[in-house]
């Protein structure tokens, strides 16, 4: 397979904020385009569970709870794309001292990854099927985000499905929203020509540094993901990317 991307022409540039502004490649849809975006499923009432459309919604305590506690100036750290669960709920419980975000477009791996939350007791980690293109916009203040983690994107390889990469110029632009200075981005992958692209998009942004390696002392011990172990066990390479945010 081969994953492709190219310096960007001004017109290119031009074609991911259009598509950005008009909800393209989300992934499920636009959620502002569904009826009942607004309230959020029975399973989810009083749980840790948030949607960025669904704040509002009064039939529970969720969306009051989850602008009060990432309101306030405790650190927060962010998972796009959690998969198992496995990295973000080891995190959590690592760092009490801290409150966790988690985005996962698969509903079904949300609901297996809260019922550990549950089953583990963690009290400082939120969990959202929301894509995170959407989730970080409406639900999360600007500049409050210490430390988001990605790790393993897809890469979307179809030249059909590019419009659905996470990374492009208009995400960067909201990394730089909502990452405070002094923050970061890690990102792991192991497909080398998305750590380009990504390095690529990232230090050519004013709010952004290059590739800072000693980063990586600020993630400290950690555990895998399912797809990192599976990458150890068949020997193949990963990419580690930490990108400081500017003061």
């Amino acid at each position: 397979m081969d994953f492709a991307w190219e310096e960007l022409t001004p017109a290119q540039r031009a074609r991911h904020y259009a598509d950005w502004h008009a909800g393209k490649g989300l992934i499920g849809g636009d959620p502002r385009q569904r009826p009942d975006s607004d309230i959020l499923p029975s399973w989810a009432l009083g749980r840790s569970i948030v949607r960025a459309l669904a704040l509002d919604d009064c039939r529970g305590p969720n969306g009051e709870r989850f602008r009060r506690q990432t309101a306030g100036p405790i650190p927060l750290e962010i998972e796009i794309g959690f998969g198992r669960g496995d990295f973000l709920l080891d995190r959590a419980a690592r760092r009490p001292e801290r409150w966790f975000v988690g985005f996962e477009v698969r509903t079904k791996a949300v609901r297996l990854a809260l019922r550990r939350l549950e089953s583990q007791r963690l009290e400082n980690l939120w969990l959202s099927d929301d894509d995170a293109r959407v989730g970080l916009q409406l639900a999360i203040p600007d500049q409050r985000v210490d430390a988001l983690h990605v790790l393993f994107p897809d890469p979307w390889w179809k030249a059909q499905h590019k419009v659905k990469r996470l990374f492009s110029p208009p995400f960067v632009d909201l990394l730089a929203a909502k990452i405070r200075p002094g923050g970061y981005l890690h990102l792991k992958t192991d497909v080398e020509q998305y750590g380009e692209l990504v390095r690529h998009l990232l230090s050519r942004h004013p709010a952004f540094r290059d590739h800072r390696p000693e980063l990586a002392d600020r993630v400290g011990p950690y555990r895998p993901t399912h797809r990192e172990n599976w990458c150890r066990q068949n020997g193949l390479p990963v990419w580690n990317c930490y990108f400081l945010r500017r003061e």
